[in-house]
Parts: C-alpha cells; structure tokens; sequence
C-alpha cells in the first residue's frame, strides 16, 4: 500500500542517511537525501514529496525550523522526526508544531517502516478528512445561495410549476429536466423539488457541466482510487458518489460534449458507477436533476445532444417561462426582493416611485428574475438617505431606455405592449450607442446575437 511514496531524508550523518535510504529504496520506496536543511529546501522547491524525515538536530537551523519551512513550501507534506538522547522535550516541541510521528536513535529499521505507515494513515485520512469539509462547505454554500428564497409568482405558468413540483417530488425515482432561459430560477425549482422528496435532508449537489474539462469527467463524476493514474494519492469520491442517497443537479447539461454524454447515459441506464482505477461497482440510490437554457431538441437534430440521453433525462420535464412572459410576477418579486434586501441591509424599506414602477414593468428582463434581483439590489445601495422612495435614477440599466409612447394596462400587462416597449429600447440603444451594436447589446445586457436577432425580429434597419 506505501508503494510509490516520495520520501526525504534530511540527516547531517552520512551513516544515518545511507542506512535508511537503503531500507526504504529496498521496501519499494522512492527516496531523496539531504545533508543540510538548505539542500532539502532545494530538493522540496523542485520536486513534490510526501513524507520528510528530519532530524532534530542538524546544521544552519534546527530540524523543528526546517519543518516550519518545509511546510510553508508544501503544507502537505508529512514530517517524521529523529530524535536522539535526551531530547525527548525538542520531540514534543516538534509534534506540537505539526510533526506527525517521530523514532529514536539509535533505532531499528522497523522502527521507521511503522512511523512511516502510521504517518501514511495520518496523511490520507486527513485528505479525506479535508474532501468532506470542502464538500460540507460546497454544500453549505449552495443550500444557502439566494437565502433560501422560495419560488415566487402569481402567474399561471409559475402556478403551474410549482404543481409540477408538488406532483415529481415524491417520486424519489423520477429524473427531472428543467428547461428555461439563464436566470428564470432553474436551480431553486430543483432544490424545491429535492426538499419536498424523502431525500430532502441528504445531501444537494450542484455540478456545472460547462466547467468540466473532458480529461477528468471520469475522476470528478465517478471518482478514482489510490494510485489510479499520476497524482491520484489517495481514494476519491466522485460526484455522484457525493450525491448517493440524495440529488445530483446537472445544471447547464446541454453543454456537455457528446462523449461525457454517453458515459452518463450509461450511469443512467445502469444507476451504478466504477470509481477509475477500480472492479468494484458502487450501486446509486440518487434522483438526477438537470437543467439547460439550450434547446435539446434543435440540438438532437444538429446531432450536438444524443436523442438517447434526452428521453432519458426528460422522464419529467419542466419549463420555466421567461419573465417577460409572465409579467404579472414582476410587481411580486419587485416587492419580495425590496423587502429582502431593504432587511438584509438594515435600510428603511422604500416604495417604488410611480416612473420607476412604470419602467420595471415595461423592462424586458434579459437576464430574468436573477437581472431583476440585482437590480433591486443594486437600487436600494444607491438610494439616497433623503429620498423616500426607490426612483428612476436609481436603476442604471433602465436609463437607456427612450420612454414608449405606449400605454401600459394597469390590470393586464400584455405581450404585445412589451414587444413594442423592446423595439422602442433597441431603437434608443443604438442611437446612444451610435448604430455600434456591440455597444448597444452591452447596454441592453444581452448579447449582440440576440441583438441582431431582435432587431430582424422587429425588422429594424440601421
């Protein structure tokens, strides 16, 4: 199991460093030697180690410095100390500073082969030890994102949803895919979906598929053993092993490249995963929540998404319509979010004034409920302690926006009053922006192809 180890051994007696490294090369070891603390510092800056053995006593500094340093360069690395007669105090000094495990001289070879097992244990335990916290963390921080804020709406699409939601939650065994545009809020249906399920106390996790590089989709989805490949120095779990007995969310699966397609079509299929390196199956008790803003089926037919894994996945499909869509949301979540961040921030809560609510209301939210979250966010920084109400001037994205000379229903905001509010803001961007569409997309916060496409829509012309 020590094989493959990376060993110093850092002595000022040449006697001493012989014997061991002898020993240790013998047992399967790789072995460095060092007769002072400068030349190991050398030898650590250039290679990666795993195990130093130091003693106490040495030239130029103390074995306990050397350590110090040692571990500023690589805190990773395990220390063993040597220690001789009567310095039982120094060893003591040194396990407090972070030495893992120490023997005497004069000593028997054994000695070393059962300080360097036990420091082995110590190493790989607290690399695992350190995957879970960070993983804890991870999962913290995702149960926290957006402060736990429900799904919000009056309209009937987003009625809709949430039954969806009441009806695939108890079925632990369902798959789910959410479709809808960037921030329509894809993330907080699956963590609703998850919290209603019997699971809903086991663990969340979020992977997005558009940071995967293809080298390690195997390692980080399915996890590898020790020694598996070059640097793998310890057992690791992957994602869905994380995730097992809980929800592992997909977000973005539609950019994942066709060949990471066909390895999770499998796990799908087989609900059953191999950690890299391994010949023992791990059996996956998990429900798989995916999300995507892109559109599967166009894709299927530009062979970009295997039709497989698609009626795989859409077992359960949800969409979520696009804001401007649902207008009669967009007073609710002003509302919500204004309280929220109007507590959050121990700010006295303002209303909207009546200009600023008029061209809420008539703003197309590119970027959906997340554009207007931060907008409202943004808002109640800028607001002035004199002022009594949220204005216009505190919204910037809306300053480029020409008022429409369209009257906007105060009980029924419909679709086409926002398709005409649209035109008149592309026409008022790239005049500001002097016919520079790239300048004018920025403005619009939305990308210069969706510009360009607005614009045949609407059959402008510049």
């Amino acid at each position: 199991m020590m094989l493959n180890m990376r060993v110093l051994v850092v002595d000022d007696e040449k006697g001493y460093r012989d014997e061991i490294q002898e020993y240790l090369v013998d047992s399967g070891f790789t072995v460095y030697t060092a007769g002072s603390p400068s030349e190991a510092i050398g030898i650590i800056e250039k290679d990666r180690m795993d195990i130093a053995i130091i003693d106490l006593r040495l030239p130029e500094m103390s074995g306990i410095d050397l350590m110090k340093r040692i571990r500023e360069i690589d805190e990773q690395i395990g220390v063993i100390m040597i220690s001789g007669h009567g310095d039982m105090d120094s060893v003591l000094t040194a396990m407090r500073e972070g030495a893992i495990d120490f023997f005497p001289k004069p000593f028997d070879l054994i000695d070393i082969r059962c300080a360097i097992e036990r420091t082995r244990k110590y190493i790989e335990l607290n690399s695992r030890y350190s995957a879970i916290q960070n993983t804890c963390d991870n999962l913290i921080e995702a149960l926290n994102k957006d402060g736990g804020i429900p799904l919000i709406g009056v309209s009937r699409s987003m009625k809709n949803v949430v039954k969806l939601i009441e009806k695939v939650s108890p079925n632990p065994n369902t798959d789910v895919l959410i479709t809808g545009e960037s921030g329509t809020g894809k993330e907080i249906v699956a963590r609703a979906i998850h919290n209603l399920d019997s699971r809903g106390k086991k663990a969340f996790f979020d992977v997005n598929c558009t940071a995967i590089p293809e080298a390690l989709f195997e390692s980080e989805f399915f996890g590898h053993t020790r020694n598996a490949f070059t640097g793998a120095m310890t057992d690791k779990k992957g994602w869905f092993e994380i995730a097992n007995g809980g929800t592992l969310f997909l977000d973005e699966i539609g950019d994942l490249p066709l060949t990471m397609q066909a390895k999770l079509l499998r796990v799908l299929e087989e609900r059953k995963i191999r950690r890299v390196g391994s010949s023992t199956d791990i059996p996956l008790n998990i429900r798989i929540i995916a999300s995507t803003n892109r559109d599967l089926e166009t894709m299927i037919e530009q062979q970009q998404f295997r039709n497989d894994l698609f009626y795989r996945l859409n077992r359960f499909p949800i969409y979520i319509e696009p804001l401007r869509d649902r207008k009669k949301d967009i007073p609710v979540l002003l509302e919500f979010y204004n309280r929220h961040y109007s507590s959050s921030m121990k700010k006295p809560l303002k209303p909207f004034s009546k200009k600023a609510m008029e061209s809420l209301l008539g703003y197309s939210y590119p970027g959906n409920v997340r554009e207007l979250k931060n907008m409202v966010e943004k808002a109640i920084i800028l607001s002035d302690k004199q002022s009594k109400e949220l204005n216009l001037n505190v919204f910037p994205e809306l300053q480029m926006i020409c008022k429409a000379n369209v009257p906007i229903p105060e009980d029924d905001l419909d679709l086409s009053c926002l398709e005409q509010i649209e035109k008149e803001m592309i026409k008022c961007a790239m005049q500001k922006a002097g016919n520079n569409k790239t300048n004018a997309a920025k403005a619009l916060n939305i990308t210069r192809t969706s510009l360009n496409r607005r614009i045949e829509k609407h059959g402008l012309e510049f």
